[in-house]
């Protein structure tokens, strides 16, 4: 939401925030919330010079004196590609300056892969990218745990993407947490982060303020004060405010220009400034700087390249002075006007007190300083020449290694050295490539990389380093990955490094973009390794390769066409041994079970067997498959293998495989009837998928699948309106569909245009080579529309082609649904009974127990119907079970009607019990019935302690109960 300011307030006592009223108090107000313990965020949005960072500090003064824990950071132009860069200078100091028990109490939990994040180094863990959002988010929480926390964050439009992604993780969670945001940032600049930053600004939490420039009466104020010399003329207040446009820190230069010169401030003097305009900084800095001497020329450069918070030492170095004229330069440049102390680090202490191993000079001047505004920064930074700049940003990557050795920090400064050969540059950026893509953020990983290309390195590793920024750009750039993995794939020197990077190139286009040219390159590859006997190892890739090829295939129409012709020889290849047989496996299980071979899920466990294949982001699509191919077979072990790989994707904090393994684990719970527990894997792995979107990354398959498996989860619960927001938007016909068929078979539409629908997804499973039903369900609804709207004939048609696919499939749910829907067809009485019988009886057997209740649900109306009222109403209670036990009202209520009918009095659906609880409800009671504390609950489902808290009192007052020791018993009926 936006608060725009309303009338100026009455000047405050603070300079800094005259006409500034209404922007403190909402600040006031986000402080005083955030203590009650309901998190909010402030942006403050506004052009250079606004009074944005005056308000920061307001903030900070206001948290400190409150009793919040107050961290800050200042996203800078030199660190926006230094992976959590922002998210490091908020928590680095807080962890530096913890004692060991109180360090411990931060990192306790899902925090402790935090310190990966803010503590890098060769020895450091290499955690997910998810792994790395939510331990940063549980160390907020841990540091919040005594006190209100505040986050600050200045010049928000800089702030590096790893450290945007997670303000995105953040935001959503904030109200529930005793932690205020409030953040600045500029509204003319937004760099490369634009569309990430923009997700995160116009998030619903935060309140946005854009203060207004001063009036004309608040500029004299300003300048009066900032004078001191009593009222100044008003011709003067005009051409100071018309030449500023009101902008406080324009102002401000002005004044001090004013005040350096002793200018007078009648009318006759105004002409002075009329002509700085909306350059002023720049301008008066250019003139500051050209009567510096050469040594503070040099100090003023040396700064500005260095950046914010630069160690005074190093700045001397880096101009090429000593200690003493480094502090001689900085009264010559301005101190504390244009320069000011920085923010000190680690444990650092305060100027004037005695530091050991200081090098200022006296031990009390200030030991690290920064310009005091990035526009004064920024205007004497681009006064340099850029060889100039270049040449010292090398130095100065030289003096962060010799005082940090941190390999970010350093590559920050090499991105903008010129390339130069350097076989030890090209190291470090590597270095600081493999940081980035340990902490879970690739993208960085890639600017890196990409520079040392251009360094160039030597010739014997350019091939691996392209690889390395291919794998690092193909979440976020496929056609820039793909541009690097051809170039590769042009130069490498031989058939297996070729196949190498082929199957790469198809393992990107299998998630992002499936393209003809990908198919091509894994043929080439294939084709390659086939004319050469590289061995074992080259044979396991060869089989890697080729299931790469049908997984690009699954996801697009490129190379569908010759798969028939291919699968014979796939299938000889896939009768060796190793890692990369077992995936080939894996994909020849799909693309038999799409066609609706029944022996698809045999290799599918024969796939799975032996430990062959271990989880990880490469093998998660293989992984994903052969589970969905046991699911449609109904395999008992197909679910206990998605839970343990569950568990091993949370513990791996992957968002990749977190996401692919709830999607799957939905499907298998929507078909065994577990509506509450589908809908709770379905919306975690829809989170997954938009976490993605907002990071800017795009999936063609895992989306579209989620909200299929989440909206026939909502239609069956009777919730058609989310269901619709569900499966609104584009995504695949033939996986999107059908769950739109069925809803508008639901809401009554016309049978016409269902039956058009469901017809279409037919004709585009077909087109893919999707024949199963127990895969892309079809042909049911478009009969049952058919039927309605005429065309019974047509529609038998269809049935008698579903039940005969089915049988041919094996798994009984497939039958059982095609002998139902066979039965509405059915010219005669007793023709139909039967069906029904034998739906109900094969469904005995099946894992799909609302399709077995649906069944009994017709079953027990048809019994009715022939005057069979006993057995009707047993049938009919079964069925109201089983609906009423799985959450689908829409069945339950059908069932209760028909039970009436009968003659029957139906148990109404509960309003309270267990059949109450809302899918998160029930899981919050799983865990807290098990003994797991709220903290616990809260980590292991990613939500924060007091939405544990809001769900376990509304679970107490559903289940009729006032302790947790109560909720085992409760749960259990």
């Amino acid at each position: 939401m936006s608060a725009e300011p309303g009338p100026p307030a009455p000047p405050a006592d603070d300079q800094a925030l005259l006409e500034r009223g209404h922007e403190a108090a909402v600040i006031d107000g986000a402080l005083a919330a955030s203590a009650r313990g309901e998190g909010t965020a402030v942006l403050l949005e506004g052009v250079a010079g606004i009074g944005k960072s005056a308000l920061l500090a307001h903030a900070r003064e206001r948290g400190r004196a409150a009793g919040a824990r107050v961290l800050t950071a200042r996203a800078t132009e030199l660190e926006t590609a230094f992976a959590f860069g922002v998210v490091r200078q908020l928590f680095e100091p807080l962890l530096a300056g913890a004692s060991p028990e109180r360090r411990a109490a931060l990192l306790a939990g899902p925090a402790r892969a935090a310190a990966a994040v803010l503590e890098p180094g060769p020895d450091a863990a290499v955690i997910g990218d998810f792994a790395a959002l939510n331990s940063l988010l549980w160390l907020a929480v841990n540091a919040a745990e005594d006190a209100p926390l505040l986050l600050a964050v200045d010049d928000l439009h800089w702030c590096d993407p790893p450290s945007l992604r997670w303000l995105a993780f953040l935001l959503p969670r904030l109200a529930e947490l005793p932690v205020a945001l409030v953040a600045a940032a500029r509204s003319d600049e937004t760099g490369d982060t634009g569309p990430l930053l923009n997700q995160v600004a116009t998030d619903p939490a935060f309140t946005v303020l854009r203060p207004r420039p001063l009036g004309r009466s608040a500029a004299g104020r300003f300048l009066a004060r900032t004078l001191a010399r009593g009222e100044v003329d008003p011709a003067f207040v005009r051409a100071c405010h018309d030449a500023t446009a009101g902008n406080p820190l324009l102002l401000r230069e002005l004044a001090r220009a004013v005040r350096e010169q002793d200018l007078p401030t009648d009318a006759a003097h105004a002409g002075y400034v009329v002509d700085l305009g909306p350059h002023a900084v720049a301008r008066l800095v250019e003139r500051r700087r050209n009567r510096l001497g050469p040594r503070a020329q040099r100090f003023a450069a040396a700064l500005a390249v260095l950046g914010d918070d630069a160690p005074l030492a190093d700045v001397a170095a880096l101009a090429g002075i000593d200690p003493d004229a480094a502090l001689r330069c900085l009264e010559e440049i301005g101190y504390p006007g244009t320069v000011r102390d920085g923010e000190l680090r680690d444990g650092e202490l305060r100027d004037g007190e005695p530091r050991a191993g200081d090098d200022s000079g006296d031990g009390r001047g200030p030991r690290r300083v920064r310009y005091v505004h990035p526009l004064i920064r920024a205007a004497v930074y681009t006064a340099v020449p850029a060889a100039e700049r270049a040449r010292l940003h090398r130095r100065a990557a030289g003096l962060v290694e010799a005082r940090t050795g941190d390999p970010a920090r350093i590559a920050a400064h090499l991105l903008h050295a010129a390339p130069a050969g350097d076989p030890h540059t090209v190291e470090l950026l590597r270095r600081a490539a493999d940081r980035s893509t340990a902490v879970g953020a690739p993208a960085e990983a890639a600017v890196f990389l990409h520079r040392a290309l251009e360094e160039p390195p030597p010739a014997a590793e350019r091939v691996p380093l392209l690889l390395e920024l291919a794998e690092a750009a193909i979440t976020e750039d496929i056609a820039g990955a793909a541009g690097h993995l051809r170039t590769a794939l042009r130069t490498a020197s031989g058939p297996v490094e070729r196949a190498r990077i082929a199957a790469l190139l198809g393992e990107a286009a299998t998630y992002v973009q499936p393209t003809a040219q990908a198919m091509a390159d894994l043929e080439e590859a294939v084709a390659a390794l086939e004319r050469e006997d590289g061995g074992v190892p080259a044979q396991d890739l060869r089989c890697r390769l080729a299931a790469t090829m049908l997984f690009t295939a699954f996801a697009s129409r490129a190379g569908r066409a010759e798969l028939p012709e291919r699968m014979p020889a796939l299938r000889r290849l896939a009768e060796r041994e190793g890692p990369g047989a077992r995936m080939l496996d894996c994909a020849i299980a799909y693309q038999d079970a799409m066609t609706g071979r029944p022996d698809a899920a045999q290799r599918a466990r024969r796939a799975l067997s032996g430990g062959l294949l271990e989880t990880s982001e490469h093998t998660v699509t293989a992984l994903a498959l052969a589970l969905a191919v046991l699911l449609l077979a109904e395999d008992p072990g197909a679910m206990p293998r998605l839970d343990a790989l569950m568990a091993d994707a949370r513990r791996r904090g992957s968002l990749r495989i977190l996401a692919s393994v709830s999607t799957v684990r939905a499907r298998g719970r929507l078909q065994a009837g577990q509506l509450a527990e589908a809908e709770t894997d379905a919306r975690e792995g829809l989170d997954a998928a938009r976490i993605y979107e907002r990071a800017g990354l795009r999936t063609t398959v895992l989306g579209p699948v989620v909200r299929a498996a989440l909206g026939d989860t909502l239609l069956l619960r009777g919730e058609l309106d989310e269901a619709g927001r569900v499966l609104r938007g584009e995504g695949p016909t033939h996986l999107l569909g059908g769950p739109r068929a069925r809803l508008r078979l639901a809401r009554g539409d016309a049978p016409a245009l269902v039956a058009r629908d469901a017809l279409e997804v037919g004709r585009a499973a077909r087109e893919l080579g999707v024949l199963n039903p127990a895969m892309v369900q079809w042909r049911v609804p478009a009969a049952s529309a058919l039927h309605a709207d005429g065309r019974t004939e047509q529609a038998r048609e269809l049935v008698a082609e579903e039940l005969e696919l089915a049988r041919e499939w094996g798994a009984p749910a497939p039958v059982g649904r095609a002998l139902r829907a066979l039965a509405a067809l059915a010219p005669e009485r007793n023709g139909a009974l039967e069906l029904l019988r034998e739906s109900v009886a094969v469904l005995s057997g099946s894992t799909a127990r609302l399709d077995r209740a649906a069944a009994q649900a017709d079953l027990g109306t048809a019994l009715q119907a022939a005057g069979l009222g006993a057995e009707a109403r047993s049938v009919l209670r079964s069925a109201l079970d089983t609906a009423d036990g799985c959450g689908a009202r829409p069945l339950a209520e059908r069932v209760r009607a028909a039970l009436r009918a009968a003659g029957a009095r139906p148990r109404r659906s509960a309003l309270s019990g267990p059949g109450a609880l809302t899918p998160s409800e029930l899981r919050v009671a799983e865990l807290a019935a098990a003994g797991a504390t709220n903290r616990v609950v809260a980590q292991q489902l990613f939500i924060t302690p007091k939405t544990v808290e809001v769900h376990l009192s509304r679970i107490y007052r559903k289940l009729g109960i006032s302790a947790r020791a109560q909720l085992a018993d409760a749960l259990r009926g």
